[in-house]
């Protein structure tokens, strides 16, 4: 259960700020900064681990932070459910290193950018093998 709800507020984190940040009026700091403490204060009304919680979201605001021109709502996704792989298996393991869950967030915002260069030069490919298919079939007629 709580594997679902860490995907879960990653996901609302990063999008929530990715889309706060795109209004004129802010800026991906200020998104991320003012959605992480109203979001803490929210947890700590509801009496539940509000540090925790928190890291968790503050995380995944950290994905949010990505150019919009650069990542789209898919890349999101990706990087949301990375960042939550690397926060339940590596984050215990890096207690007292500064800057994990912003390295973490970087790391799992490059996985998806490569992922997706990997699969537009994978669809260029194909387009260009069935191309030069189509060329064939055109010359021996």
């Amino acid at each position: 259960m709580s594997t679902v709800l860490i995907s879960l507020l990653t996901l609302v984190g990063a999008f929530s700020t990715f889309v706060l940040a795109q209004q004129h009026w802010f800026n991906a700091i200020r998104a991320s900064s003012i959605l992480t403490i109203l979001f803490y204060f929210v947890l700590v009304l509801a009496e539940v681990d509000a540090d925790f919680w928190a890291t968790v979201f503050f995380g995944g605001t950290f994905i949010g932070m990505s150019a919009p021109h650069k990542v789209s709502y898919f890349a999101l996704v990706i990087s949301s459910l990375c960042f939550s792989s690397f926060f339940i298996l590596l984050i215990p393991y890096l207690n007292g290193i500064g800057g994990a869950l912003g390295c973490s967030a970087f790391i799992s915002v490059v996985i998806s950018q490569v992922l997706r260069t990997i699969g537009k030069k994978c669809k260029t490919s194909v387009l260009n093998r069935h191309q030069k298919q189509q060329l064939k079939r055109k010359s021996a007629l």
